[in-house]
């Protein structure tokens, strides 16, 4: 009797198996998904400080104390020359 029951249940649960590996595949889609607009919004806004910056003259990124070579990593957040932004993951 045990070999009816396990062939008449057999597509159940590979259906219920099917839909725990798409329910683990679309938390990781969204996860990517929230991980890539983060990263987005921090673009958009390192571009926008980018630009802001690039309309500066010498002597305004002089009195923030700023210099050119600067302002692509200040624009995407760093505070100071010892910190290393990984703006690509």
């Amino acid at each position: 009797m045990m070999m009816t029951y396990d062939t008449q249940y057999r597509s159940a649960a590979a259906l219920l198996w099917v839909a725990a590996i798409m329910l683990a595949a679309a938390r990781s889609v969204r996860a990517a998904a929230k991980r890539l607009d983060g990263w987005l919004e921090k673009r958009r806004v390192a571009a926008a400080a980018f630009h802001d910056f690039g309309t500066m003259s010498e002597r305004d990124l002089r009195d923030i104390g700023l210099s050119r070579t600067d302002l692509h990593r200040v624009a995407w957040g760093a505070t100071d020359g010892k910190r290393e932004l990984n703006h690509g993951s």
